[in-house]
């Protein structure tokens, strides 16, 4: 089958089989770069610059420090 076909066929698709087939797709893609996936049930730390004051004041110093 041709992309264009494919691309077609996928089209055609309801909303919730396209999302099953994004998922397949990324966790392929995901195989073959052996990535590892996201676990659902685990807890991420997510860095954030809010309420990093003391970061930001440094990112200036040091953008300061490169104009001189």
């Amino acid at each position: 089958m041709s992309n264009p076909e494919l691309l077609a066929q996928l089209r055609q698709l309801p909303p919730a089989e396209k999302f099953q087939m994004m998922q397949f797709l990324m966790a392929e893609l995901a195989k073959e770069e052996m990535l590892k996936p996201l676990d659902n049930s685990a807890v991420y730390r997510v860095l954030s610059p809010y309420n990093y004051g003391d970061a930001a004041h440094k990112l200036m110093s040091l953008l300061e420090q490169e104009e001189a």
